[in-house]
């Protein structure tokens, strides 16, 4: 299984709402998700795709997508904001073993990238990481099963 992790790209201060769930990606958050979708071209394949509901993970969803008709996301309002148990508990609970993509916020998304690869590593906006844990289960996987095959952080 290969688990694929993107931080939303860089987003506006404050939102017209006041809230910070809706906050949009910035210009420069547009830049970085129109850069990471073209690095990206065609990279993710037949993988199950869980994203944040916020808005700014939405937009980032959306704008690193365009390559990609056969996506098929799953917006979840509880992976904003959320921690790296939350994260676990969602990745171990999965019925399928598909390869999986997650477009998050941190701290949650750095510390899970951190957990599975042993190693303390802070995830910038738009930045994105490839885990492989080879012939791993979702359920199998745990601390340090995980290898990077694969970063990106989009210039702007």
């Amino acid at each position: 299984m290969k688990l694929h992790l993107i931080r939303h790209g860089n987003a506006e201060n404050e939102s017209q709402s006041g809230h910070d769930f809706d906050r949009s990606l910035s210009t420069k958050g547009v830049n970085q998700t129109l850069n990471l979708g073209i690095y990206l071209n065609l990279k993710i394949n037949d993988c199950e795709v869980w994203c944040s509901g916020a808005v700014r993970t939405r937009e980032t969803l959306k704008s690193i997508s365009k390559s990609y008709s056969n996506l098929q996301p799953i917006y979840f309002r509880d992976l904003y904001l959320c921690s790296k148990q939350d994260l676990l508990h969602h990745i171990w609970k999965r019925q399928s073993n598909e390869d999986l993509l997650i477009v998050g916020h941190n701290f949650g998304i750095s510390d899970l990238l951190s957990y599975f690869v042993d190693d303390l590593i802070e995830m910038e906006t738009a930045d994105y990481y490839c885990i492989d844990f080879g012939g791993l289960t979702s359920e199998e996987t745990f601390q340090g099963t995980g290898v990077i095959t694969d970063q990106y952080h989009p210039q702007v």
